[in-house]
């Protein structure tokens, strides 16, 4: 069998200061989503670095995602949840829906940040038990 690496890119976009927008195309998966948490990362550092603790929303387009699981989306959102940041997943895939669907998750990643206690440590367990390899 042979191996063929996955391709990932992000692209950041941001219009607003309280609004960050990026464009994820290519596989999440298990094997890119490290990168794809770091370079998300970084994006939101930017971002606070550009327009200070501001940003609220961080909406994610996924309109050319060619496969994904959830390994990156939970990581994702133990980052974005505690700094008061909504996560948004707009223009899932049907793959994307589906994993959402099965893993039961995608109201927990997408719940308002800004309504949230901070102690969701019960839901994370459940969210990392959902998504397993």
């Amino acid at each position: 069998m042979t191996y063929l690496p996955t391709d990932l890119t992000i692209t950041a976009h941001s219009a607003q200061s309280h609004a960050l927008h990026l464009t994820v195309a290519g596989d999440l998966d298990y094997e890119t989503a490290t990168r794809f948490t770091h370079e998300t990362n970084q994006a939101l550092d930017t971002d606070h670095q550009q327009y200070g603790p501001v940003l609220q929303d961080l909406h994610l387009n996924f309109s050319g995602l060619t496969g994904i699981d959830s390994s990156a989306l939970t990581a994702l959102r133990r980052r974005t949840h505690p700094a008061n940041v909504t996560l948004h997943l707009d223009h899932q895939p049907a793959s994307l829906m589906r994993i959402l669907e099965l893993t039961g998750i995608a109201d927990h990643l997408t719940q308002d940040a800004r309504t949230l206690s901070t102690s969701d440590d019960e839901v994370d367990e459940q969210t990392e038990t959902a998504s397993a390899p």
